[in-house]
Order: structure tokens, then C-alpha cells, then sequence
């Protein structure tokens, strides 16, 4: 199954924008740039990396934040990050990253409000709208932009590239003999995509979306769709969190991230800013390395072009 088509099993989007006030969002709220955002969860906190794009007009009235002592450098853009404590709408955003079947398509800043875009699978409609409801018409910070089909990969990797130019990496390890989910997908469904959603994770480890041509039948992958072939399970692969932590170290968001299997091998293909690519290559396989039976080969590497669709 290629990644392009398993992406749109989940069929469904939805956009909310959360007015956030004090400290940096009192500047954001007087800048007209859209703000590249990443907003992921850990041991019940979260937290916020923005990105301000080095080609980009400045306002003057980013100066505050672009003088602070914990900015980092990268080649395309600098970064800040930042723990959110007790902000409007950061409890929905953790429940709907944690909700079955969600999975971020983008986030980011403009003015004062943050936004969220994701998809999930229609069988989680009603969880989705239990969770809004809490805070719809309640709460003046919050509101829906959209609530529609999802849109290919294709579509939405494009849009993010014309406006932040993007490559693919894509490098393969041997199968992990020590994990129990990838012993199992590769006995019986070396055909999957398992997409990762990174940005959450509980106790439990990250949350992982797989999508397939037969069911799954094994204890800790829960269905989301049987029709459709959609599962979901969090797992505490050493390998995930280790990539997890070193990327956000380094500051490199991720756009999308997939897994899939062939000829023995485990397969990670990444959506990653252009300029920082190389970077992400040599955490990875850096990281790879360490455990010398990996043996990670670098497969693909090039900015996205249109040769990429032929393959994904």
C-alpha cells in the first residue's frame, strides 16, 4: 500500500483557532505573519516551539522575541519554545490530540490565535463534537475555521511547501526483532503504513495510526474503522522515542511521518524543512548508529518535486 493512498483513510478535518493571551502571544497579537507552530505533549504537559522564517519581512514588533536569550539559530529560521501552563483551550488541544484517530495536519500562529489543523476518521465525528461542545459558545477564545473532508498528501504537502519549501527522507533499518507490534505487522501485514503522531504522547508512548488491506487481530491495536482498516496503538518503541526527543532537541519539526516495511526492513519516510534536512538526516542515523545491528541505509533524500507522487 503506498503511504499517498493510506493517508486518506482518515477522511475527515477539522480547523479550531484558540485566542491565546499574556507573554509572547501579547506580541504575536500585533504581528500579521502567519507563524509556523509545534505544539506537542509530555507527561501531561505542553508545549510550544514557533518558528519565524529568516526570509520573512519582520515586524518590528517581534523584536522582543526575537531578543530573547533562549532563541536558536537554525539555517532557514530561528526558534523559540516554551511550556504552556493553564492557557484557554490547551486542555481541549490535548484532548483532541489524544482522541482515536486524530492525527495534525499543521498548527501554527496568526496574530494572537493559534491554529490547529487535523484529521481523523468520521467514526470519531461524535467524539470529536463531545469534546467542542465543551467549549463552544462557553468560551469566547475558541472558535471552529472548518469542518470538512480531509485532502490528500499530496494536497497539503504542496501547500506547506509553497510557503516553506520541504524535502523527503526516507532510510531503512533491519525489522526490530525486540518489538512484539513489528514481529506481528511483519508476519501479517507487510503491507501496512503505520503513520506517527509524534507530537502526543502519554505514558502508554507515542500514539501510532495504522492503516491496512486486512484486519488487525492482536491485543493493544484497537480499531478505529473496521470498514476502512484503521487502527491505532501507543507504543514505546526505543527507536521512536529516542528520534522524538532528538528532533525536538534539535529544534527540526516534522510534517509527516510514516513507517512501512519491506524486504525486512523497517522503512521511515519524513516530511522535514529543506534547509534542514541534512540535519535531520545525520541526527537519525547518528542516533541509528548507536545500536550497531541497525545498519540504517539511506534510501531517498531530495526536496519534494512532483517525481516524489509517483512513488509515495
Amino acid at each position: 500500500m503506498k503511504i499517498s493512498e493510506a493517508h486518506d483513510k482518515l477522511n475527515r478535518r477539522c480547523v479550531i483557532a484558540i485566542r491565546q493571551k499574556s507573554g509572547i502571544f501579547d506580541v504575536m497579537s500585533r504581528v500579521d505573519d502567519r507563524v509556523p507552530a509545534y505544539v506537542f505533549s509530555e507527561n501531561e504537559e505542553t508545549y510550544l516551539q514557533l518558528f519565524f522564517h529568516k526570509n520573512d519581512r519582520k515586524s518590528p514588533a517581534l523584536s522582543p522575541v526575537l531578543s530573547r536569550k533562549d532563541l536558536i539559530e537554525k539555517r532557514s529560521y530561528y526558534s523559540i519554545s516554551e511550556r504552556i501552563n493553564n492557557i484557554d483551550g490547551m486542555k481541549s488541544i490535548t484532548k483532541l490530540m489524544e482522541t482515536p484517530s486524530v492525527a495534525l495536519n499543521e498548527i501554527y500562529m496568526l496574530r494572537n490565535e493559534l491554529f490547529m489543523d487535523f484529521r481523523f476518521h468520521s467514526n470519531k465525528l461524535h467524539e470529536i463534537n463531545d469534546i467542542l461542545s465543551e467549549v463552544i459558545g462557553n468560551n469566547q477564545n475558541f472558535r471552529i475555521v472548518k469542518m470538512t473532508f480531509s485532502r490528500s498528501l499530496s494536497e497539503r504537502m504542496q501547500e506547506i511547501h509553497s510557503r516553506t519549501p520541504l524535502a523527503v527522507v526516507r532510510y531503512s533499518v533491519p525489522v526490530p526483532t525486540d518489538s512484539e507490534v513489528y514481529r506481528y505487522m511483519e508476519k501479517n501485514h507487510p503491507d501496512a503504513v503505520a503513520e506517527i503522531e509524534g507530537r502526543s504522547i502519554t505514558e502508554k508512548g507515542i500514539k501510532v495510526l495504522f492503516y491496512t488491506s486486512e484486519p488487525i487481530r492482536m491485543n493493544g491495536i484497537e480499531p478505529i474503522s473496521a470498514e476502512d482498516l484503521v487502527y491505532e496503538a501507543y507504543i514505546s518503541e526505543k527507536s521512536l522515542l529516542e528520534g522524538r526527543r532528538r528532533g525536538n532537541d534539535a529544534r527540526i519539526p516534522r510534517i509527516a511521518f510514516f513507517l512501512t516495511m519491506e524486504n525486512g526492513r523497517l522503512i521511515d519516510t519524513t516530511f522535514v524543512p529543506a534547509a534542514e534536512a541534512d540535519e535531520y538526516v545525520g541526527i537519525m542515523m547518528n542516533a541509528l548508529m548507536v545500536d550497531h545491528e541497525s545498519h540504517p541505509l539511506l534510501e531517498y533524500y531530495s526536496e519534494l518535486d512532483e517525481g516524489v507522487w509517483e512513488w509515495i
